[in-house]
């Protein structure tokens, strides 16, 4: 008989069995129990556990790089626009601080050399700092600043190695591995020659005093921080100092208990670092530096206020000039004052007067720096109204037969000279007395020869009198109302006066054996249809030649013309009925 052994290929549960008799029913309990405290269990060492992997075999590096490239990438093909103008206003902020940050260090620097390079105390410095056997920068920094910590270095206690060094001036950086050997050098002194009854701890050097520079040294269990320092040290520097040490231990515990000489761990902590590379200015140099820019811009508003002060005196001496000056006859200067960088003036001035730009230019006045206000007035002063009545004489249309001429005197009295007939001094006689202040000046007439009508040929007289006609009513319009051919009030009243002139045509006509003929022509605007305008022009010429006829004009002479659209800028001149007198004598 034989025994049936269990199949090679069934799964062992044994583990499982066991567990399930340790554990019995309460398998999920704790299942639960350890899903609740799994995240306090790795947040406590996920960051610790992650730099351990990355330091021994770089896995975590090697898997995170792949995995965050791929999501940035595709991040950035889902959501470009609003990554763009995400990083827009960042980047425009950074920019603007780089460049800010760059324009203070320039002022800053070119404030410094300018105020240093050629003063007295710059060459104390330079022979001091020639004395110390230092940079003259370097003195220059030690003058200025209260204190500065210029340079950090991590030392690995044990051997003695430099870790990582950084310095707030790349160029004045000491040479990092020479202060490192050095200070374990003397250390290792002073704990041989003075420590045979201390412990270890209290062998250890503290800090390192020279004329030029302070070294501060804090020890840690597995690494020294030590700060080189100009100036009077604070005591919130070696705090914060002792502070650092304490973190870069934290971060770094691992490297620096397994470290073998490679300084390749450490290259990430000037961050750690970079917050005690502090410094502060001394108050004098503070002090001295913004007396020396509230001087600058003292200066700067003095010489403003000279120069507004200078503008303003040049145009209160101009406004003072315009009072002074004697006006023109019929030019009244009422007020000036000084408003924008100009003289404003208010006057007042007769049309007849001179003008003002050639008054102010024979009194050699920059008319550039003056507006003038100009308001019209009637002057009563003899010399405009002379003035005036030349412009009378020198405006009448004379004919070739007729002479006329003034001549002033400057006792406000006016000769009247020539020869005219008797309609042309009857003109004359007229705008004379229609000009203001006339009676106060004497206008003598005696040396004026009127002429009668007689003493000419009548017919040259109608011939004149029939052409002057002509023009007057050829250049008649009679206006209508948009899409309108009756005639308004207004325009009938104008026919009648028409009518009358054109009667008077026909009279002289009949005395210079004349043919007369006059067409009377209707137009309208391009507002309707060609058709309709066409018809609306012609209905306006006949209701003209009607009216006409109506107010006794003879219908012989009256010929209705058609002249339909008229493309004109002024629409209203358009809708309008015009004449055109054809004359020319029988045979």
């Amino acid at each position: 008989m034989t025994d049936k052994g269990a199949p090679a290929d069934l799964p062992d549960n044994s583990l499982d069995k066991v567990r399930e008799l340790l554990i019995g029913r309460d398998d999920k309990f704790v299942q639960e129990k350890l899903n609740n405290d799994a995240k306090g269990f790795v947040s406590s060492v996920v960051s610790e556990a992650l730099f351990e992997r990355e330091t021994k075999d770089g896995s975590v590096n090697k898997v995170l790089v792949p995995l965050v490239e791929k999501s940035l990438h595709r991040s950035i093909e889902a959501n470009s626009e609003k990554i763009v103008g995400t990083l827009y206003p960042l980047v425009g902020t950074l920019v603007r601080k780089a460049v800010s940050s760059f324009l203070i260090e320039f002022v800053e620097r070119t404030n410094a050399l300018i105020e240093h390079s050629l003063s007295p105390k710059s060459i104390s410095w330079r022979f001091r700092a020639w004395q110390s056997g230092i940079k003259y920068s370097e003195y220059v920094a030690s003058q200025i600043y209260q204190y500065q910590v210029q340079q950090l270095l991590v030392i690995h206690r044990e051997t003695g190695t430099l870790l990582h060094s950084i310095s707030s001036d790349p160029d004045k950086e000491k040479d990092a591995d020479l202060i490192s050997s050095m200070l374990v050098a003397i250390n290792d002194f002073v704990a041989d020659a003075f420590g045979v009854t201390s412990t270890e701890s209290e062998n250890e050097l503290g800090e390192i005093k020279t004329e030029d520079f302070t070294l501060l040294i804090k020890i840690g269990p597995q690494a020294l921080l030590v700060a080189a320092v100009t100036g009077s040290v604070p005591p919130e520097v070696r705090g914060k100092l002792q502070q650092t040490l304490e973190e870069f231990h934290h971060f770094y515990q691992q490297p620096l208990v397994n470290y073998d000489g490679d300084n390749a761990p450490f290259d990430g902590c000037e961050t750690i670092l970079a917050d005690c590379l502090v410094s502060e200015r001394k108050e004098g140099e503070g002090k001295k530096s913004k007396r020396l820019i509230g001087g600058v811009v003292l200066l700067a508003m003095l010489f403003a206020i000279v120069i507004l002060s200078f503008m303003r005196l040049s145009l209160t001496v101009l406004k003072s000039d315009l009072h002074e000056l004697v006006p023109p006859p019929g030019v009244i200067l009422t007020d000036t004052y000084i408003s924008n960088g100009k003289v404003h003036a208010k006057v007042l001035r007769d049309p007849a007067a001179t003008s003002i730009n050639q008054w102010f230019s024979e009194s050699d006045i920059d008319l550039s720096r003056v507006i003038v206000s100009e308001e019209p007035f009637v002057s009563l002063k003899s010399h405009v109204i002379l003035r005036k009545l030349e412009t009378l004489v020198n405006a009448l249309h004379l004919s070739e037969t007729e002479t006329l001429s003034l001549n002033a005197k400057e006792d406000n009295n006016a000769v009247i000279s020539g020869s005219v007939f008797a309609s042309t001094a009857q003109r004359f006689t007229q705008r004379m007395g229609r000009i203001p202040g006339i009676s106060s000046i004497h206008v003598d007439t005696d040396a004026l020869n009127v002429k009668a009508a007689h003493q000419i040929d009548n017919a040259v007289i109608q011939k004149a009198a029939l052409n002057r006609l002509v023009n007057k009513i050829s250049s008649q319009t009679v206006l209508f109302a948009t899409n309108q051919q009756v005639l308004s009030e207004v325009q009938l009243a104008k026919l009648e006066s028409l009518a009358n002139e054109i009667k008077q045509l026909l009279s002289l006509a009949n005395k210079t054996n004349t043919v007369v003929s006059i067409m009377v022509m209707g137009a309208s605007d391009n507002s309707g249809s060609s058709a309709r305008n066409r018809e609306l022009s012609q209905k306006r010429a006949e209701n003209v030649v009607n009216s006409l006829i109506s107010l006794g004009v003879e219908s012989d002479i009256l010929i209705p013309v058609s002249l339909g659209e008229l493309p004109l800028q002024n629409a209203s001149m358009g809708r309008s009925v015009m004449l055109n007198v054809l004359i020319s004598s029988e045979l």
